[in-house]
């Protein structure tokens, strides 16, 4: 059993050699670069791209072209003025496009209204509810009610009585 394992070890490495040898001896052909990439960069960002009329996205982004040479150019935000130009695409480099857009006249953009001082006011209401106190105290009256004070009486006095017997 170990002659087994000590076959399948050398085995294996002639495999992988034999595998890596003609890998290595075998050309690789990798295209080369048929296009290249640009930036597109706005100030302020956001802004919709169209390259040759094909609409690419907003910026920033970058976008790989199989074409070279000169490519029309159209950018497009909201509250701005469009542009356009030209960018040239070199064959395996890249190309950075830059504008600054400018605001449509007339249009308020970035004005914000001047913030008003708020004033609060509490108002503290006096309540109308009457909470009654075990005792009262506008009364002079005693609270032990008469019946009971003669009751007491009358037990001290039985009590009395019976001890003297």
């Amino acid at each position: 059993m170990k002659r087994f394992t000590y076959l399948i070890g050398p085995v294996f490495l002639l495999l992988i050699f034999q595998v890596s040898v003609s890998s290595a001896a075998s050309p690789t052909t990798t295209p080369g670069p048929s296009g290249g990439s640009i930036y597109f960069d706005t100030n302020p960002p956001g802004a919709t791209i169209w390259l040759d009329g094909l609409e690419l996205g907003t910026s920033p982004l970058t976008y790989y072209s199989e074409k070279t040479g000169t490519l029309d150019v159209r950018l497009r935000k909201r509250l701005f003025e469009d542009y356009t130009d030209t960018v040239v695409v070199i064959a395996g480099e890249r190309v950075v496009f830059y504008a600054r857009l400018t605001p449509v006249s007339g249009v308020l953009t970035d004005k914000t209204t001047p913030v008003a001082p708020v004033t609060t006011i509490t108002t503290i209401s006096t309540s109308t509810i009457t909470i009654p106190t075990p005792w009262p105290t506008s009364s002079p009256q005693s609270p032990v009610d008469p019946a009971v004070v003669i009751g007491a009486a009358a037990l001290a006095t039985g009590f009395f009585v019976i001890r003297r017997r």
